[in-house]
Parts: structure tokens; sequence; C-alpha cells
């Protein structure tokens, strides 16, 4: 889904209106082309239609949380080589050991440090 002239596409996960305007609007500033889901249900509806470079997932989804979600994209074979990395505001010990042996690509806290954001998708999408 990539095009020469932008860093990838990256389909962002977040109920939360003012989280994703400010994540939305950073990856855009950055050249991403952003997709954008509040809930698993839109988000299973646009991963059926396209395929993004990266997917940021909240946890903390409405419905279906965001570990039950990324089981699910991971039974898409046609979604095995899509990165995605897990975000989320309770990054305590025990909830980043249960993302990192769940298969996450990596994880972002909330709030979201703006000046490392774009680089870590980036680097995320380094060699794709």
């Amino acid at each position: 889904m990539t095009d020469e002239k932008s860093g990838g596409s990256v389909l962002l996960f977040e109920d939360n209106l003012l989280n994703m305007k400010l994540a939305a609007d950073l990856l855009e500033l950055a050249g991403f082309q952003v997709l954008k889901a509040y809930d698993g249900e839109e988000g299973l509806e646009i991963l059926g239609k396209k395929t993004p470079d990266l997917i940021l997932l909240d946890i903390s989804l409405p419905g279906i949380d965001g570990l039950e979600f990324f089981r699910e994209i991971r039974t898409r074979s046609h979604l095995n080589g899509v990165k995605v990395v897990a975000i989320t505001a309770q990054v305590m010990k025990e909830e980043e050991s249960v993302i990192r042996r769940a298969g996450f690509d990596g994880i972002i806290s909330k709030p979201i440090d703006t000046t490392q954001f774009v680089k870590t998708m980036k680097e995320m999408l380094a060699g794709r």
C-alpha cells in the first residue's frame, strides 16, 4: 500500500479523539498516510479492504481489547508481514511482559513522546 512519496501507511486504532488527533497529525506531517479506526469493528472493516505497513493498536479499545484484536490480526495471512505496535497508558512491568509475550513488535506509552514518536515509527518501517 506504500507509495514512493510517503513514509508508508499506518492504521491507527485509538478511541480517544484527542490522542487520535495528536498521533494522526504527527504521522501525517511526517509523510505517512494514516487510516483511522476508533474500535475493533471499524478496524476489521478497514483491514478487509487495505493492508497498511504498520498498525498502531491501543490496548484499551471499547468492545474488543487490543490483545484480543492482535490475536485476530495474526490469524489473517495477508497481515502476517505487518508490524503491530501496542499503544498503552498502563505500561507497568507485568503489562509490558504480557504485550511482549503476545508478539507485538513494539510498545508506545501514553502520553506519547512527540519528539520520539515519529522517529520510532520510521525505525519500525525501515527496511520494509
